[in-house]
């Protein structure tokens, strides 16, 4: 899996001094490119760490900083977020949900995370549809398979 650097301006230096505990799931309601092009722009106010779809995955933010992703400034300092290729009518295809699962494997392994627990959908940090289509066990179950 080879990753992309793509460039936002969209994002805070650091964390704060806060701690890594969550990793946040998000569709894109569109492409990889869409989300490319949203958070290319620096007047979106949008960003996240990872992209993941046409069997590509593409980082924004360092995880080291802030990505602005979540609509809590709070849990966007605390957590990793991902965007998955996805809309209301279309799932994240098989590719994409493995690339996720890897991708959140490491995560999980680096800052000792519970996939069952500290995966969580955009929705329950505020009222949205995202992820919508996102299939969140199916990523929890496949990082807990992974690290077994």
């Amino acid at each position: 899996m080879d990753l992309v650097w793509k460039h936002t301006e969209n994002y805070t230096a650091g964390r704060d001094g806060t701690a890594v505990d969550r990793i946040v799931i998000h569709y894109i309601v569109g492409t990889l490119a869409a989300a490319d092009a949203t958070f290319a722009d620096p007047d979106s106010g949008v960003s996240a760490h990872y992209g993941i779809g046409e069997g590509a995955l593409h980082q924004y933010v360092s995880e080291a900083n802030t990505a602005w992703h979540a609509g809590d400034l709070a849990m966007n300092r605390r957590s990793i977020g991902i965007e998955h290729s996805a809309d209301s009518d279309r799932s994240p295809s098989a590719s994409t949900y493995e690339m996720s699962i890897d991708v959140c494997t490491r995560i999980c392994r680096e800052y000792g995370l519970d996939p069952q627990t500290q995966i969580i959908p955009h929705s329950s940090v505020v009222a949205t549809a995202c992820p919508g289509t996102v299939a969140i066990a199916r990523i929890r179950d496949g990082v807990d398979s992974r690290l077994g």
